[in-house]
């Protein structure tokens, strides 16, 4: 079963209205008609299944049917900072993150990153990856849509983490460290409701500078095995390994 999202509260006596795109697609890729029924999300992370009464291409109207119960999100909100990456592989890692759960995905400018975003072209970039991500949320039968954040260096970032419980950042010379306790320890803890944000360098990777500023301001350093992973493999491996520790631990 299809699902869309509504930014709106629940009232379940009322009708609601589907945005333009969501009504197109709904009548003329899904071929949905009068009487069937869709998953719909209102705010609060509220998901229900829906009937269609009208199913105009422009508009399609729905009512609430039936409430589902539990939620699809991780207990834990992980948040993965990297710079944008070349070609399409930011668009792909931007889908692949939300169908894992996580909660919001920021993009920074660092010193080796080659697809540096200009500030005139922020708002377009954000509006196709905000597009992206809500797909995916929509596909993957996501609660919610992650965030997408833009800040324009390292400082910013710094700034933009400071709420976050716990901060690591992703060091390709920490494969030779066998131990790797800073991330046993993360995933050994107790995740639950916590925060966790993650840092990742480009292709061309972070600058010793750029790691030891953020150790600096209290990031821990963590390895992501022996193998040397792509910028676009290594936030899924990190994610995959918060998200089974978090739901299945």
């Amino acid at each position: 079963m299809q699902q869309y999202f509504i930014n709106e509260d629940l009232n379940v006596e009322s009708t609601y209205e589907l945005s333009k795109d969501d009504s197109n697609h709904i009548v003329r890729i899904m071929r949905k008609k009068i009487e069937d029924k869709v998953y719909v999300v209102f705010n609060n992370e509220i998901k229900y299944i829906c009937t269609i009464v009208d199913n105009n291409v422009d508009k399609v109207l729905i009512t609430p049917y039936e409430q589902v119960i539990g939620t699809n999100e991780l207990s834990t909100k992980i948040t993965v900072a990297i710079p944008p990456l070349k070609n399409d592989k930011i668009e792909y890692l931007m889908q692949k993150l939300t169908e894992l759960g996580v909660s919001n995905i920021v993009l920074f400018n660092s010193e080796r990153n080659i697809a540096k975003i200009k500030k005139d072209k922020v708002d377009s970039k954000l509006n196709r990856w905000n597009k992206i991500v809500k797909e995916a949320a929509e596909q993957s039968k996501r609660n919610v849509i992650p965030d997408i954040t833009y800040v324009d260096s390292l400082k910013d970032l710094i700034v933009f983490s400071e709420k976050f419980d716990s901060k690591v950042v992703a060091y390709e010379k920490e494969s030779v460290n066998e131990e790797n306790i800073n991330l046993k320890n993360l995933l050994h803890s107790d995740l639950s409701n916590k925060e966790v944000i993650a840092v990742f360098g480009s292709e061309g990777g972070l600058s010793e500078q750029e790691v030891d500023f953020l150790t600096e301001n209290k990031f821990d350093v963590i390895g992501l095995g022996k193998r040397i992973l792509r910028a676009e493999t290594a936030p899924l491996y990190f994610v995959s390994c918060v998200a089974y520790f978090s739901e299945f631990n």
